[in-house]
């Protein structure tokens, strides 16, 4: 075994995310999946299509989406990117068009796109929202946090474990609802 990894010799060393178990975002999930899809469309990262929202601005984004990035033939610079955006914000996003040249060429950190196209449709709805809504506490669940905050003797602070107690009950009754 090698001091400095803990993994045996010729042994490839494990990810961050591998060895601790942690949290990983969405996008790191989803890479694997969208990779082939998206390089079909001339996409050569995903990255374009995960982090479209950041890197763009919210307001454009929800506006607009990447559908393909066409590239001369041989080349992967100088591209065409066609959006798919509304009349109205196809306008708006013609006279932006530098600045988002800049911004996705920065992203890339090459220039990978030269010109923007724009597909007179509107983008995919946005999925409908939860109702966040928590449900109710049951008077039950009530007295069951009053009691354990009940030996607290700071008032202020018994106010707020009660309404944190609340809190993580009503989120625990919600999940077994669902």
């Amino acid at each position: 075994m090698s001091r400095s990894s803990g993994t045996a010799i010729g042994e490839r060393p494990r990810r961050r995310e591998e060895r601790r178990g942690g949290v990983r975002g969405l996008a790191a999930l989803l890479r694997p999946l969208l990779t082939p899809a998206a390089r079909r469309r001339g996409f050569a990262e995903t990255t374009i299509l995960t982090d479209w929202p950041r890197l763009v601005g919210r307001g454009f984004a929800t506006r607009c989406q990447p559908v393909r990035i066409d590239f001369p033939r041989g080349a992967r610079r100088g591209g065409t990117l066609l959006l798919r955006a509304t009349g109205g914000a196809a306008l708006e996003l013609q006279h932006a068009t530098p600045q988002l040249l800049e911004r996705i060429n920065g992203h890339f950190g090459f220039p990978a796109v030269a010109r923007i196209r724009f597909l007179h449709a509107p983008p995919p709805a946005p999925p409908p929202r939860r109702d966040r809504r928590p449900p109710e506490l049951s008077a039950a669940d009530r007295e069951a946090v009053a009691r354990v905050t009940a030996g607290v003797t700071a008032p202020d602070l018994r106010r707020a474990l009660q309404a944190l107690g609340e809190a993580v009950r009503r989120e625990a009754t919600g999940r077994d609802r669902r």
